[in-house]
């Protein structure tokens, strides 16, 4: 008997759309070759963390990708791979565990998404403290120049009366 992971990597290009113009580099490819790890790692195996899944989101992040690009191709790749499972699989049980896992991985995906959404506002809310601290020793510093600059010039005034 066939594995359930093989079975579901035959659907790749259907699911992927890589045929119609899809990309081999798109965040949906990461998103589906993790369901099919997960699945050839068969039940028995905890579900947990998948960390290539994590690296390729990462990554994707890194390059450019918004959250958005990377959350919505995982509802594609789950709506396509639900399609597809529907029409592939003959055995319910093996569609249902289709499903389950697709689900655990998009919400794995989102949960990384999440993770480097809330990294990246607490290193910008941070460059804006740093900055707000630069700009107010800034003002301090230009204020501490007018008073020298007028005490000065009131020096120099008295030295001429």
């Amino acid at each position: 008997m066939t594995d359930l992971g093989e079975k579901v990597a035959i659907l790749r290009d259907e699911v992927l759309d890589i045929v119609a113009g899809g990309s081999e580099d798109s965040p949906a490819v990461a998103i589906f070759d993790a369901v099919v790890r997960s699945l050839s790692a068969g039940p028995d195996t905890a579900a947990g963390l998948d960390l290539t899944l994590h690296d390729a989101v990462d990554r994707r992040l890194a390059w450019g990708d918004t959250e958005e690009t990377i959350v919505s191709a995982a509802e594609l790749v789950f709506a396509r791979l639900a399609r597809a499972a529907q029409r592939a699989l003959r055995d319910p049980d093996e569609e249902m565990l289709v499903l389950e896992t697709a689900a655990d991985v998009v919400a794995g995906t989102a949960r990384v998404v999440s993770l480097a959404a809330v990294a990246r506002a607490t290193r910008d809310h941070a460059a804006v403290m740093r900055e707000e601290a630069a700009q107010r020793r800034l003002k301090d510093a230009l204020a501490d120049q007018e008073r020298n600059l007028a005490r000065l010039e009131e020096d120099a005034g008295s030295q001429f009366e």
